[in-house]
C-alpha cells in the first residue's frame, strides 16, 4: 500500500490534510491512524463529552510522570486515539486565543505565521455566517452554534452578567482578534451533531478513489534513506508493514506521538534515542522538547436551586435524553454544556488577557469522571500562556509503550500567580448580585482559604491539564527548533510535521482550531499554493 502523500495521524490537522490533498484526483493520499473509525453514537453526539471521558473511549489515556510542583501527582494526560483524534472527544470550544499570539510567532522569525497570515486559513475552515467576515468564515466546513441567551443554563447567564457587574465587557465575538471580556462560547456542533475533523472533513472525501484510510495501525518508525524520509513501517494486527511515501510523509501525530515517532525513526537528541537501541538518523536536539500545556483549577460554587446538570445525569433521564437522540436528534444531547466564558487580564498594563474561563453548569471532580452529588457550578480556569515548560521523550523502542511526558506544570512561580489570582477575580464575579438567588456556600477551595499559601496548597494538590498540549516539535529558526516555517523537518528531506505539536509558543486559546488552521495552510505549503 504506497501513496503519494502518507499522513501519520488522523486527527485534527490529520483529517483535514487528507480532504485536501485528496481534491486532486491525480494525487494518491493514505491516512494512516492508531485508534478506530468514529462511528460510535458518542462521537457524534455533541453531549457526548463526559461518557467519552469516563469510559476512557477514543483516547490514548496517556499520564504523566510524578509532578513535582503539584505534590507529586501523576496527572491524567488525555489525548485522541480515534479518526478525529482529539475533536472527537474534546469540549466543542471553539477558539483562536489572541491575535498577540500569531503575531509573536512571527516576530519570533517563523515568517508567514503573523494574525493576518493566518486568519485567512481560520475563516476557510469555519461556517459561522453570524460572524463578522472581516474576522469569521461563513463557508467552511467547520460548523460553529452560539448559544441563545434566553435559553442558556441560569448559571452561564449568571456568569454573564455577574462578569459585567465586575466590570469586565460584554464581548459578541470573543473569536475576533482581540478577546477581553465574558461572551457567550461557540461550539463547533450543528445540527444534532458534533462537528469533529473526522464528521466535516474526512468523512465527504473517504468514497473518493484516491483517498486510503488505514485504521488500526501503529507507525513504529519513519524510513528515512540517504538523508530523505521515503515511507513508513506499521503495525497492523502485530504485523509489520512497510508503506512507501512518493513524495512526502506527513506527520501529524499530535504533541506526543510526533516527538515519539521521531525518536523512534532515530531523529532527536541522541540521548533520548540510543539508550534504547535505535540508531541514529539525524540529531534534532528540540525533538520532544518546549512542552506546554494549559493546567487548569476550578472554584466550585453550591447553588441552591435545581438548575445544574445534576439532573440530566440521573439514570432516567439520560435513558430519555438518548432515546430522543437516536430518534428525533433532538434534547439536551444535542448541544454542548458549556454556554458562557471569559477571557481576563490578572493584571493592569498586560497587552492581553493572561487568564480564560470556563463557566461549568455542574461540579466534578477528576475530568468529569468523579462527579459531585450536589448542585453546583465550577469556574474552570487556566493560565493562557504559562512560563512552565517541559518534555516528552521515548522510554522504549516499542512504539505500543507510552513515552514518558513531563509538563512540569507549574515550576514557573508566575503561573502559579496567575491561578491564585484568578481564584480571587472569579470568587468576585460569583459574589456579584447577578448570583444572589443562587449562590450557595463554596465547595473548593472553601471559606477557609483566603491567604496565598492556602491557595498555592489548593493548586498543587487540584490542579490538572486543561488539554491543550504544544510544542514538541517547535517550529522556528534556532537551534532547538525541529521544523522551518514551512513545517519541513530540519535535515530530513520529503517529511513535514503539521499538527500542535509545531507551534513554538501555547496560543491563549483553546488548540483544537489552531491545529486544523495550521493544517489548511500546510496544505497551500505543501502545493505551492502559500503567499
Amino acid at each position: 500500500m504506497n501513496a503519494d502523500f502518507v499522513i501519520v495521524g488522523g486527527g485534527s490537522a490529520g483529517c483535514v490534510l487528507a480532504n485536501r490533498l485528496s481534491a486532486d484526483p491525480a494525487v494518491q493520499v493514505l491516512l494512516i491512524e492508531a485508534g478506530p473509525s468514529d462511528k460510535h453514537l458518542l462521537y457524534r453526539m455533541p453531549a457526548g463529552f463526559f461518557p467519552l471521558m469516563k469510559a476512557g473511549k477514543g483516547n490514548w489515556n496517556f499520564h504523566t510522570v510524578p509532578q513535582k510542583h503539584a505534590n507529586g501527582r501523576v496527572l491524567y494526560f488525555p489525548r485522541g486515539k480515534v479518526l478525529g483524534g482529539c475533536s472527537a472527544i474534546n469540549g466543542l470550544v471553539v477558539s483562536r486565543g489572541n491575535a498577540g499570539d500569531y503575531d509573536a510567532w512571527a516576530e519570533a522569525g517563523n515568517d508567514g505565521w503573523s494574525y493576518a497570515d493566518v486568519l485567512p486559513y481560520f475563516k476557510r475552515l469555519e461556517s459561522f455566517p453570524e460572524g463578522n467576515p472581516a474576522f469569521r468564515g461563513h463557508d467552511g466546513p467547520v460548523k460553529i452554534t452560539r448559544p441563545k441567551l434566553e435559553t442558556m443554563n441560569p448559571t452561564a447567564k449568571a456568569w454573564l452578567d455577574g462578569g459585567q457587574q465586575a466590570g469586565y465587557p460584554f464581548i459578541e465575538d470573543m473569536n475576533e482578534g482581540d478577546p477581553f471580556g465574558v461572551a457567550q462560547m461557540q461550539g463547533n456542533y450543528a445540527d444534532a451533531r458534533r462537528q469533529s475533523a473526522s464528521a466535516c472533513y474526512l468523512e465527504p472525501a473517504q468514497k473518493r478513489a484516491n483517498l486510503k484510510i488505514l485504521t488500526g495501525a501503529l507507525v513504529k518508525r519513519i524510513v528515512i534513506q540517504s538523508g530523505r524520509a521515503t515511507g513508513v513501517e506499521v503495525l497492523v494486527s502485530g504485523k509489520a508493514q512497510l508503506i512507501e511515501a512518493g513524495q512526502e510523509v506527513l506527520l501529524a501525530a499530535g504533541v506526543v506521538n510526533s516527538p515519539q515517532i521521531l525518536q523512534l525513526s532515530g531523529i532527536g537528541a541522541a540521548r533520548d534515542i540510543t539508550p534504547h537501541g535505535i540508531k541514529m538518523q539525524h540529531e534534532l536536539p528540540g525533538v520532544g522538547q518546549n512542552l506546554q500545556d494549559h493546567i487548569a483549577v476550578a472554584v466550585k460554587q453550591r447553588i441552591t436551586k435545581p438548575v445544574s446538570m445534576l439532573g440530566d445525569l440521573k439514570l432516567h433521564r439520560m435513558a430519555k435524553a438518548g432515546l430522543q437522540y437516536l430518534l428525533f436528534k433532538s434534547g439536551p444531547t444535542t448541544v454542548s454544556a458549556l454556554e458562557a466564558w471569559a477571557h481576563l487580564k490578572t493584571q493592569a498594563g498586560l497587552d492581553y488577557p493572561d487568564l480564560q474561563v470556563y463557566s461549568v453548569p455542574i461540579m466534578y471532580n477528576d475530568h468529569g469522571r468523579d462527579i459531585i452529588p450536589e448542585q453546583g457550578c465550577m469556574a474552570v480556569m487556566n493560565g493562557s500562556r504559562p512560563q512552565s515548560v517541559g518534555s516528552v521523550r521515548i522510554q522504549s523502542g516499542d512504539p505500543s509503550i507510552s513515552p514518558l511526558i513531563d509538563p512540569q506544570y507549574l515550576s514557573a512561580p508566575e503561573d502559579m500567580r496567575v491561578l491564585r489570582d484568578g481564584i480571587r477575580m472569579v470568587r468576585n464575579i460569583f459574589a456579584q448580585t447577578a448570583y444572589d438567588g443562587l449562590r450557595g456556600d463554596e465547595y473548593a477551595p472553601g471559606d477557609a482559604a483566603q491567604s496565598d499559601d492556602a491557595l498555592d496548597e489548593y493548586i498543587r494538590a487540584n490542579a490538572n491539564s486543561l488539554y491543550h498540549p504544544v510544542g514538541t516539535c517547535k517550529m522556528g529558526t534556532d537551534d532547538q527548533a525541529v521544523v522551518d516555517p514551512q513545517l519541513r523537518l530540519r535535515g530530513v528531506d520529503a517529511l513535514r510535521v503539521i499538527d500542535a505539536s509545531i507551534m513554538p509558543r501555547l496560543c491563549s486559546g483553546n488548540t483544537n482550531f489552531p491545529a486544523m488552521m495550521i493544517a489548511e495552510k500546510a496544505v497551500d505549503m505543501i502545493l505551492g499554493n502559500a503567499a
